[in-house]
Parts: structure tokens; sequence; C-alpha cells
């Protein structure tokens, strides 16, 4: 059961191909699609390091915010967001601008990292 006054980490899981939902270190929810508000696109450098390195996906890279049941209107100031550890260092917008935190984040199945859209208020 999620606890709603405290942050989770979400990232994608390629392995069921749905969001991976973790809270205290411990992974409480698989989920088609997650709403956040007080976001953090988190990248762990060594992780990253490592699937250059041997070529073969890790978890090291994910959202950090608080589970909501919904978010404001997509306004106009959201942004596709997306992560490929092979391109970028970081999370990075349609037109790859690094991404480090957003007011509300809506992940979608699909195509992992590239069905999570960012808002700004």
């Amino acid at each position: 059961m999620v606890d709603r006054n405290k942050r989770v980490y979400v990232y994608f899981n390629f392995h069921k191909k749905c969001w991976s939902v973790r809270q205290e270190g411990k992974v409480i929810e698989h989920t088609k699609a997650v709403l956040l508000k007080d976001c953090r696109y988190l990248v762990g450098q060594a992780g990253r390091k490592r699937v250059l390195r041997e070529k073969k996906k890790n978890v090291h890279a994910g959202v950090s915010g608080y589970m909501v049941d919904r978010v404001p209107a997509l306004p106009e100031e959201s942004k596709e967001i997306t992560y490929n550890p092979y391109k970028f260092e970081t999370f990075v917008t349609d037109n790859n601008e690094p991404v480090t935190r957003s007011d509300y984040a809506v992940l979608t199945c699909g195509r992992g990292w590239q069905d999570v859209e960012g808002m700004w208020e």
C-alpha cells in the first residue's frame, strides 16, 4: 500500500513492460500509469556508466515524487520527457534540454521512458 505522504521512486520495468513503484526501498506496485507531483528526475551515473560499458540495462534512472490521483489539465508548459543512457546523461525534453524537476509528471506505458509528460505551473 502506497503512503501518499512519502516519496516514491518510479522506474520503467523492462521485463514486465510497466512502471515499478518503489517506496522505502521496496517495490510496492507495478502499474501501467503513474501520476506524480513535486518530481525529481534522477540518473545514477555509476549505473549509467555500467550500461555503457556492458551494453546491458540496469535500474539506474527514475522519477521521484508523491503519488496523486490527478494532475492539473496539461498546460502549455508541459513537455515530453525521455531518457536514453546511450545519448544523454540526464532526462531531457523533446528538444534535448536537460530536466531535473517538474511540478507534475504523467507516466504511461507503451514506449518506456518515451511516455513521460512533465508539467510546470
